[in-house]
């Protein structure tokens, strides 16, 4: 499984590194280690339940290691697993020289031929896609979100057919990587995308992944402040920088 992959990786990174402040909010969640290192992950809000408490760590948290919070990733509580990926991200994901920075958008080579997967909707990214194809398949848990979607069922119908394929990394927080990255073997190019995704390429390269478009956090404090007062993608935009790394060729 690459959740136990990412942990193994992350856990071996994190040394003796603590959670120095944590952050759920509407949107995302964010982690700051006590090196100020920082990270995101998305919060599936709507699927958290209606109870008066979905942690039942809170308020104990801060302080623990890092090693004892990543393994949280393979929770079924989705903001345990939120939290788990967030302190991976806050781990992993760190400049490099060898890395190159920009969005998602510039690095997709799309001919008007192509087919176009996309695996959770990303407004900005599809706009873009748009003006290169119109062999475009999306696929969303929630269908009625916008017109034309597919269903999750679908994707071992048509992810197949696709090219060119986008996944967002929340399917890494619900578990459902796996099964998606199975369906496409024969693309071209397979981007793993979003504040989520962490930048661990020694994991995603044995998975026909091409590119990992994920987030380096450049200020901790004010992502914390955004991440706690509800801020999403937009909000954080000064607070992280955009990050591609092409994985190699097998």
């Amino acid at each position: 499984m690459i959740t136990n992959k990412l942990i193994e990786n992350a856990v071996s990174a994190a040394g003796d590194r603590k959670i120095k402040d944590i952050r759920a909010g509407l949107s995302y969640t964010a982690v700051m280690l006590d090196d100020h290192a920082c990270g995101l992950a998305y919060t599936f809000r709507d699927r958290l339940g209606h109870f008066c408490g979905v942690m039942g760590e809170a308020g104990n948290i801060t302080g623990k290691s890092a090693a004892e919070v990543i393994p949280w990733l393979n929770s079924k509580n989705l903001l345990m697993a939120a939290m788990g990926l967030a302190t991976i991200n806050a781990v992993l994901n760190h400049s490099n020289e060898r890395w190159d920075e920009g969005n998602i958008t510039a690095a997709l080579d799309l001919a008007p031929t192509d087919v176009f997967g996309m695996v959770g909707s990303f407004g900005p990214i599809l706009n873009v896609v748009k003006r290169k194809t119109d062999n475009i398949y999306v696929f969303e848990q929630r269908t009625d979100k916008a017109p034309g979607l597919y269903p999750e069922a679908d994707i071992p119908i048509y992810l197949p057919k696709c090219d060119v394929i986008v996944i967002t990394a929340t399917s890494i927080i619900n578990h459902t990587i796996d099964q998606v990255l199975a369906h496409c073997g024969d693309a071209r190019e397979v981007c793993l995308v979003g504040p989520s995704c962490p930048l661990c390429p020694q994991v995603f390269e044995d998975y026909n992944v091409t590119i990992l478009a994920g987030d380096v956090v450049t200020s901790p404090e004010n992502a914390l402040q955004i991440v706690s007062q509800g801020g999403g993608t937009m909000a954080l935009k000064n607070a992280m920088k955009h990050v591609l790394v092409r994985l190699p060729v097998r």
